[in-house]
């Protein structure tokens, strides 16, 4: 049957372009349902306050009148303004082993993109860094973790038979939980104490915690400027940020450090793992889909690390250690086994050989693809 690529416009073909992962991945093992309700505010303007800034497009690839394949392009006009780019995005991306779909979809994406003045292509990329990036091309027999994208094998392969190629990689530690912390680790923390002038904020319930966040992620807006794909995140953002993430924290996953002054100068932050909650709850919150989220991340086993930072001017003088041991202990005592790092830049060699200091594995690496057009 002919290919047919169709921009997504009413509200029946909305439907069918977040109802398709759920179709491809039936039976797909290790695939972790989206939240329905999320997936749905991603496309409304009144709930995804990036959509006013943006141009956007949803393509639907069908064959007889059945999807196979679809694709979100974006043009963030602010993040294009901060890095002075002529940048589109694509992302949502889903489609079946099929070449002649999959670049049915990027070639139509790329078309919309040079008529609105694009001048390269870039993904799989959200409007920002807080959304899920980069195809996964190692550690398909692992879990993933929340906010990343677990794709088919086929994937990468068919894109880059579409003319991308590698822009950046992402890389995943598996760190295990030691029963009791290294002596030589607790040397190099007793001497990042004693030199540095920090002190370590710990929080024990989620009410503190919550009030923490906002200054957490302005303070990420200062530390993460130069990071690939960042854009600095609005007030209301931040506002949306914390209540989002308020019902699944655990206050034994935040650590900041603060100077003398009192002045934040480091985070990291973390959660329990909820993908199995994801799972079990079927992208569905209610009526008990928000009950078996939290059940399943009480009995988890492995902590997700999300977001750190450590302002420039106290780099290199061992806080991450101290925070990593710190969190760590916590870990352990609430019967954790395995830390997830989540994603970290490949180019980062401070960061992945302190992984490695902790006995940390690669075991898991997203690419980001680009094309220029």
């Amino acid at each position: 049957m002919a290919l047919e690529i169709r921009e997504v416009v009413s509200k029946r073909e909305r439907r069918l372009f977040l109802e398709l992962p759920f179709t491809l991945h039936e039976g797909h093992a290790l695939w972790v349902p989206p939240l329905r309700l999320f997936e749905k505010h991603y496309l409304d303007p009144r709930k995804n306050l990036q959509l006013p800034n943006s141009k956007v497009i949803c393509l639907l690839a069908l064959r007889g009148g059945k999807p196979v394949g679809r694709v979100m392009g974006i043009i963030n006009r602010k993040l294009n303004e901060y890095w002075r780019m002529k940048q589109a995005r694509f992302c949502n991306f889903e489609a079946i082993d099929d070449p002649e779909v999959v670049r049915g979809l990027l070639d139509t994406l790329e078309d919309w993109a040079r008529a609105e003045g694009a001048d390269h292509m870039v993904g799989p990329l959200g409007f920002s860094n807080q959304d899920p990036q980069g195809f996964l091309v190692e550690g398909f027999e692992e879990r993933p973790s929340i906010g990343t994208i677990y794709n088919f094998p086929y994937i990468p392969a068919l894109v880059e038979k579409a003319g991308y190629a590698k822009e950046i990689d992402y890389v995943t530690y598996k760190v295990p939980i030691p029963r009791d912390v290294p002596e030589t680790l607790q040397k190099i923390v007793e001497r990042v104490e004693k030199r540095a002038a920090v002190e370590l904020l710990e929080f024990e319930n989620r009410a503190d915690v919550r009030k923490m966040l906002p200054t957490v992620l302005r303070f990420m807006n200062e530390t993460y400027s130069e990071i690939y794909g960042f854009l600095p995140l609005s007030d209301e953002i931040i506002q949306k940020t914390v209540q989002r993430y308020a019902h699944i924290i655990d206050p034994q996953f935040l650590k900041v450090l603060r100077n003398e002054q009192g002045d934040m100068v480091a985070f990291i932050f973390g959660i329990k793992d909820v993908t199995e909650g994801f799972k079990q709850a079927r992208g569905r919150l209610f009526p008990l889909g928000y009950f078996k989220l939290l059940l399943q991340q009480k009995k988890s086993k492995r902590l997700d690390l999300l977001l750190g930072a450590i302002h420039e001017d106290y780099r290199g003088r061992g806080l991450d250690m101290l925070m990593a041991v710190s969190m760590l202990r916590s870990a352990h005592d609430l019967g954790m086994e395995i830390v997830d790092t989540h994603h970290e830049l490949e180019s980062n060699r401070l960061v992945r050989a302190e992984m490695e200091r902790l006995g940390g594995v690669l075991y898991k690496r997203h690419r980001i693809y680009r094309k220029d057009l």
